[in-house]
């Protein structure tokens, strides 16, 4: 297969030079050509001393220049058609030269292609390179490659592939259009830039650039970025992504992809990790329109950068890793309904968010702000606009999110979006406050510290009803301070408790009875209803002497039954204490003492109980139950009843905006 070169230098030079280096090689002056090359370029009327002049250049062209004309000057494929074949051989041959150049040319899709493409991509293990292993290709081609005004493919649908090259020197699309270029598998180390490109398609799949990809003012259906690496190190310019004026592409996709930062300045950044970021660590994506744009399992070492574009469709940001920080130099102009970022992406181990913005100290660094702090609030001289108002920075980035997540029904990412736009919110209060003292602002402060400790900014409606059952058990403990019902721990109750004990054992006045004597009464007093019921039977409506009789057959039951359990836990109780033996007196000692506590006990139960309904009586503000308040309670009930409301009321916002969503 054969291809025509042209050269870049004209004929007339070209002579001109072989001649000046003739001069250097007069040695060869004293020999004469044979006769059979005595023709065309040695035919001449001068001295055989001009003829050995130049076999000397024709020498020298074969022995010097033939091996290096092609790597000293540029290599120039003008106004052909050509196969990735023929390119294929063009960079094998002319690797070394400063720059290859295909300008007006037709690159065009063979049949033969893919046998020559896959004759030459296979490869054993390759060394690892920049974290990214068995991908370094095979061919490394030191010249720079540029395309101006061809067509790819303009008449097949079909990509024009490059696969398995170290391009050491850059690639320039100039102008071009067609059907599609892909790169894959190959290392361009210094990068890939487009001007003016009109393609369908524009596939980089398992590459590596240590050098940005530049988009100039294109127009490309199609932009599909798989599994590469962009890696920056100390001889990287430029990383990621480089747009230019504006380009239009319709889908952008990026799956898989790293974006490292390997420099040894990157090492410098980690003292000061959450301010300071380093200008060469910022990737940018501005200056395009597109209608899709999607970036999912990707990893980024260094700081994205999103300011001037616009998606109008479908703008996915999910399942990436963001080592560093996220910036948003203005408002997203994404669509609402179409749009999928995942908060939790974008947010730390300790849940602290990495969205931000930027501002520059010096050429070379820029402190990063995300407005939940008081220091960012501060005046210095590199930031004289500061005025506390974050709503013109970083406010409405949180109200398009919001505005995103309420539309795809994502609750995790705006309760996350939504509290961190709240702390921002707090904060600013905090600082007009102390610049202005305008106590509406110190309203909103405290307001706003209030909510996020009680409801997480009205995100979590199970920690508000977790922080009211606080309240009202703070209320109720004050309650059993101050009790508004009558139990075995007042003082008029303990009075007569001790009355009895004096009674019982003093005065001759039995009060502690034993399961006999229990037994015995509840019997005399069973008989007496029996026989009070046969003295009167002709005087009782039948239907009361057709219901007693059964109602008394059924109390004799429950009193055996009941004697039955007193007979398990109850004592008899002697009354006279002197005429007690020791062990008497110690079991009536133990027994009385069981008494005692158990009456203690249950004026605390009651205590407990009747302190926590009222409580919960006043704190809902329903009145159920009909429990008076007395002394200081009735006061503290009103308190708890206005704060009941507030709380019930933030509460039942909290609850109803996780259902609606």
């Amino acid at each position: 297969m054969m291809m025509v070169f042209a050269v870049g230098l004209e004929s007339s030079n070209f002579w001109k030079i072989l001649y000046r280096l003739s001069n250097t090689f007069h040695l060869f002056a004293a020999l004469k050509p044979p006769p059979c090359l005595r023709i065309g370029f040695f035919a001449s009327s001068q001295t055989p001393h001009m003829n050995l002049r130049r076999i000397a250049v024709l020498l020298l062209l074969t022995v010097t220049i033939g091996s290096t004309a092609f790597a000293q000057q540029e290599v120039l494929v003008q106004n052909k058609r050509v196969t990735a074949s023929e390119i294929f051989l063009l960079l094998e041959r002319q690797r070394n030269a400063p720059s290859i150049v295909f300008r007006n040319c037709d690159i065009v899709y063979s049949e033969s292609d893919d046998d020559f493409r896959f004759a030459f991509d296979d490869y054993g293990n390759s060394e690892r390179a920049s974290g990214y292993s068995d991908l370094i290709a095979k061919t490394r081609v030191d010249a720079e490659i540029r395309f101006e005004t061809c067509r790819f493919n303009a008449e097949v649908n079909r990509s024009v592939i490059f696969s398995n090259w170290y391009f050491r020197g850059g690639i320039v699309f100039d102008n071009c259009k067609g059907y599609g270029v892909e790169f894959d598998r190959c290392v361009l180390w210094d990068g890939l830039s487009t001007y003016d490109l009109d393609m369908r398609y524009l596939t980089l799949e398992r590459c590596q650039f240590y050098h940005s990809v530049s988009f100039n003012d294109n127009d490309i259906a199609q932009v599909k970025v798989s599994q590469c690496d962009f890696v920056r190190n100390d001889n990287a310019i430029a990383l990621g992504f480089d747009f230019t004026n504006r380009n239009v592409i319709y889908d952008f996709n990026f799956q898989d992809c790293q974006f490292l930062d390997q420099t040894s300045i990157f090492e410098n950044r980690k003292e000061n990790p959450d301010s300071v970021i380093l200008k060469k660590n910022l990737l940018y994506f501005n200056n395009f329109d597109a209608v899709h744009f999607t970036i999912e399992n990707s990893v980024f070492d260094c700081t994205p950068v999103w300011g001037n574009f616009s998606v109008e469709r479908t703008f996915v940001l999910r399942e990436n890793t963001f080592r560093n920080k996220v910036v948003f130099s203005q408002t997203p102009n994404i669509p609402v309904d179409g749009s999928v970022i995942l908060f939790s992406d974008l947010v730390d181990e300790s849940m602290k968010t990495r969205i931000g913005i930027l501002q520059e100290i010096n050429g070379e660094t820029n402190r990063f702000y995300r407005y939940d702090k008081d220091w960012e609030y501060a005046k210095d001289q590199m930031r004289p606009w500061v005025d506390a108002s974050p709503e013109k920075q970083i406010i409405p980035v949180y109200s398009k999110l919001l505005a995103i997540y309420n539309a795809t029904a994502d609750v995790e990412s705006y309760n996350l979006c939504f509290r961190q736009m709240k702390k921002i919110e707090k904060t600013a209060s905090k600082v007009r406050w102390e610049t202005r003292a305008n106590f509406l602002d110190w309203f909103r402060w405290k307001m706003d510290i209030f909510l996020e400790s009680f409801s997480a900014y009205g995100t979590d409606p199970v920690l508000s009803l977790f922080n009211s059952f606080y309240v009202i058990c703070i209320f109720g403990l004050i309650y059993m301070i101050f009790p508004s019902e009558t139990d075995n721990l007042s003082l008029d109750r303990l009075q007569k408790a001790v009355e009895k004990y004096i009674a019982h054992f003093a005065e001759n006045q039995k009060q502690f009875f034993s399961a006999d004597e229990l037994f015995k009464k509840e019997k005399r007093d069973a008989k007496r209803v029996r026989e009070l019921l046969e003295e009167n039977a002709e005087k009782l409506p039948p239907v009361v002497s057709s219901f007693s009789a059964p109602f008394y057959y059924l109390s004799q039951v429950f009193i055996y039954l009941r004697h039955q359990f007193r007979v398990i836990v109850y004592f008899d109780v002697y009354q006279d204490w002197s005429k007690l033996t020791a062990s008497g007196k110690f079991k009536t000692s133990v027994i009385i003492s069981l008494h005692m506590l158990g009456f203690l006990l249950w004026g605390v139960i009651m205590r407990v109980v009747n302190g926590l309904t009222l409580s919960l009586n006043a704190f809902v503000t329903l009145g159920y139950g009909g429990m008076e308040a007395k002394g200081l309670s009735r006061y503290l009930c009103i308190v708890e009843g206005l704060i009941g409301w507030f709380l019930l009321s933030i509460f039942s916002v909290s609850l109803i905006s996780q259902i609606l969503q």
